[in-house]
Formats: C-alpha cells, structure tokens, sequence
C-alpha cells in the first residue's frame, strides 16, 4: 500500500471529494467534513507544539462527540497512537492502564477530573484538558495537512491506537492496532452491509471501544454521516433517529430493549431504518423477532477488540432465518474452527473460532507472551470462543472457553473480580460467574462462603467493597450465600457446576 492510505490521509481526501457534507451530527451541532478535516489539522499542531509526536502514547479521557474524533483523527496525523480510555473505569484501572501504555499526555474532559487526576499521580504524563486543547486548535489557523505539523507522518503499518481489554487473568492488555488494521476494518464491512451515499449512522456505542472508532473510520472513508448522542439515554435517541432519518446503526442488546421499552416508542419511529447489528452480548431470539416484526433486521454479530470489530456477521437477508447464530465472516475475513487437536473442525463439530484478515491486530502491547498465546504465526487470531458451523458456514456459539462474561457489552472477567471480592473480611471463599439476565445479556453474580464466626455481608456490602476499586458494571448483581463451593480432586473450582445450578429463576439470590 502507497504511504498514503493512513488514516489522516482519509479524513483529508474524504473532505476534498465531499467537502459540504455533514459528517458529525452531535450536541455542538452539525460538523462538515471540510471542518472536521480542519478542526483535526488545527488540534494536531496544538498537540505537536505540546511536543506530542511520532509514536507517543496519548490518553483520550473524553466523551463521544467531535472533540473525540477529531483529537483522534490529529493524532493518526502525527503518528501517535490514541490510547483510548474506558471512562467506566475507576481511577485505579485507568492508572494501571497509563502505566502499562506509558501515557505521554493525557487528554481529558471536566467531567472526568477525578479520573484524570489518579492517572496523573501515577505516571509522568501531563494532563491537558479538553476545553485547553480546543482554545489552542481553535487560536491557530487553518493550514493544508502538510503543514499541520512539523514531523514526518505515519506509514500504514504504524500504530494508530492502543485499546485496552482485560485478560483472562484480569490483567489488561494493550491491543495494538495500525492505520492498515484500521482501513481494512472498513474496508471487509464495505461490501457486507447495506452504506449508501447520503445515509446517516447511528454511533451509541462509546468511542473509546474499538467498535465506535471502527464505525467512525468507517463513516469517515464513505462519507456518510455520524449522529453521536452524547450519552445513552432511549428517549433522546429515539428523538435523535426519526429527527435524522438514522438509517442503520450498531448497539448491544440492553440498548435495543431499552428502545422498545420506552414509553414514547412508535414503530414508526423506526421508520427510516433499513438494518441493526446487534452485538458485545449474545443477541436474544425473541429481540430478533420482534425487529424482524417491525420489517427491521437485526443482524447477529461476533467480533473483538483483536480484530478491530469485524468478526463474524449474520448478513440482513438471514437475520431472522438464522437466529441464534453469529454468522459467516465478513468479506475480508477469513474463519475456520478448530478441534483440540489443532486441526480443522469438520462441519457440525465443535471447535475453537480462529479468524485471519487485514484487520487483525498485530499483537499485545509489551506481552509477547499474550501475544504469542492468542495469535499464530501465519495471522489467525484464536478468539478461545467454542463453536459448531453448520454445512452453509454459519456459525453457532457453544461456549467461552475463558469464562468471559459479558454484561450490557462490556466484558467483566471473573478472576479479577474474586480478587478484590477476598479482600473482603467476611469472606472465606468466592466465585464470580454469569447468569443470563433478560436486560444486561448477562448478570455478574457472587457465589460467597462466610467467614465461620463472621456475619454474612449482603449484596450492597460486597457492592461498596467493590466502589473505587472496580467499574461499576463488574460489581455483582446478585449474591449467593453457601458453605462451600464445588471443586474437583485438585481443588480446581467447578464453575460450570455453579453457573448450571444457578442458571433457573433465582430462589436464595438477592440482588435485581
């Protein structure tokens, strides 16, 4: 690929060709592209008079909205690398996360100065926030992109973005994604899901998750325009569609049924629609159904941070038929299961799903040993999700080898959550797990034994245990009180026990 298929090298050509086209659609209200273009120029020579440049680590603390973007858009041009920062998180796993990156500057809105300062105490990076960062892009003048800072740019194999998940053993990893990886996300969702020129995407889902950033590139190399809200809210977003005509957009489950369920919802307020995807969270049928009831396809996806978002899709002319299932790949996406063998799964076997394309990342950040353990030699990513795939290519999901739980699409992962739940003085033992819950997909849940002499806590005791030092989405939601918990001869813990005797309709549980 030319040295200019960057992202910088995007958004620039995208406002060449549809200069007066409205390109962000937020609370500050409707951004062109010719602006969105000039407003990344201006924000990437404040930063580079800051010093930010090639390969330096920035932390983005911000809310969705055009800032977001356009700082985003300002460091691709500058060859840094946007750390993207999940603002769920409490003040201790942000500054686990700016230590590991190695944060050079951090970025941050108002609303989140509590956060900002914790990371800041942390590390060695220098805080700036949003509005500072605005009043000095806003005091420069507009300059033509080769001008708008005064190193070299990227190449396409560079780091554009450094996204954070947690590990199996709660430890987060860096996922480093390049402008390549980044392009080719949009380039194999180009010829499998229904863009047209003119249209207007919903972007609910946050920008400091791959999945925003993707849809946003997305938008940005096919000229469409992006209606950000700026925060969840089913009343407003309704507004938001039928206002704009949204004709398709991503969301997790929880967010679909809080639309269906708001008081003010009107099928025809959906009217201008053609298409949902719905993913982070398995899609129950029964939503399915009732989209597909209001001539609205529901589109089952499967993807990850690894790889960018894309993953695995049920396309629009099988969202119904093929219920329950997650798909086939994406056009540039390679899939395959397999055994415990290592070899190919046949169809109708189950198997772990690998998946290979342009869009996958290249590895962990400093974790060669992560690295190593979840991507091949020759490019497949091993998702560790348990599949069967079906004589057409679809495939079903069976299980998740790693225990993962997934609650309103943000993943939650039990080990670090039985840390924090043993420092607890009233417990002697504990396991966390997921239980299907009709609103979140899945709901954290707590398996405690007792101290022997120590009153037992109660939900809200092990919840304020957890405040400060987790995200609220990873505190439990329900609690089960027992005398022991259920482990094989090497003393290893039977969770699948747990989860399938806990499964049915809560008897001993507290907690909604």
């Amino acid at each position: 690929m030319s040295a200019g298929t960057t992202l910088g090298a995007v958004l620039a050509r995208r406002a060449a060709l549809s200069p007066s086209a409205p390109a962000v659609i937020d609370a500050g209200g409707r951004t062109t592209f010719a602006r969105l273009d000039a407003g990344a120029n201006r924000t990437a020579r404040a930063l580079a008079a800051l010093g930010v440049g090639h390969g330096d680590r920035v932390g983005l603390l911000l809310p969705n909205g055009r800032p977001f973007a356009e700082a985003f858009f300002a460091l691709a041009r500058l060859g840094a690398v946007a750390v993207g920062l999940n603002t769920r998180l409490g003040p201790g796993e942000l500054a686990a996360i700016a230590q590991d990156s190695g944060l050079r500057l951090l970025v941050h809105d108002a609303g989140f100065a509590t956060a900002a300062a914790a990371v800041l105490a942390a590390t060695g990076a220098r805080g700036l926030p949003a509005e500072g960062l605005a009043a000095a892009a806003a005091a420069l003048h507009d300059a033509p992109q080769d001008a708008a800072h005064p190193c070299p740019g990227p190449a396409p194999d560079d780091l554009a973005l450094l996204v954070y998940t947690s590990g199996t053993t709660g430890r987060a990893k860096g996922v480093c994604i390049t402008h390549d990886q980044m392009l080719w996300a949009s380039l194999t969702m180009v010829p499998t899901l229904d863009m047209r020129p003119g249209d207007v995407h919903l972007l609910p889902v946050p920008m400091f998750h791959v999945g925003g950033l993707s849809f946003t590139v997305h938008c940005v190399h096919l000229g469409l325009a992006l209606a950000i809200p700026p925060r969840w809210d089913a009343g407003a977003v309704l507004d938001l569609i039928e206002r704009e005509g949204v004709a398709h957009f991503f969301a997790v489950p929880t967010m679909l049924t809080d639309l269906l369920a708001h008081p003010a919802f009107e099928p025809g307020r959906l009217g201008s629609v053609r298409w949902i995807m719905g993913g982070g969270a398995p899609v129950p049928v029964a939503l399915i159904e009732r989209m597909a009831g209001l001539g609205i396809p529901l589109m089952q996806t499967c993807g990850a941070t690894e790889t960018c978002g894309p993953g695995l899709v049920v396309d629009a002319a099988h969202a119904l038929m093929r219920a329950g299932s997650v798909g086939r790949g994406f056009f540039h996406t390679e899939v395959r299961l397999v055994d415990e063998k290592g070899d190919e799964a046949p169809p109708l076997a189950t198997g772990e799903i690998h998946l290979r394309g342009r869009h996958i990342a290249r590895g962990y950040w400093h974790n060669p040993e992560a690295t190593a353990e979840a991507f091949s030699p020759d490019g497949w990513f091993r998702t560790g999700d348990i599949g069967v795939r079906d004589a057409d290519g679809f495939v079903t999901l069976v299980d998740r080898r790693r225990n993962k739980i997934i609650t309103g699409g943000e993943n939650v992962y039990p080990a670090e959550v039985e840390r924090v739940l043993l420092t607890h003085p009233a417990l002697a033992d504990v396991a966390v797990i997921g239980l299907p819950d009709p609103r979140w997909g899945e709901a954290v849940a707590a398996v405690a034994v007792p101290r022997p002499g120590m009153a037992p806590p109660g939900l809200e005791d092990l919840r304020a245990h957890c405040e400060g030092v987790l995200a609220r989405y990873k505190h439990p939601r329900r609690l089960f009180l027992r005398d022991g918990l259920p482990r094989n001869a090497t003393g290893k813990l039977l969770r699948g026990q747990l989860v399938a005797e806990l499964s049915g309709p809560p008897r001993d549980a507290t907690g909604a």
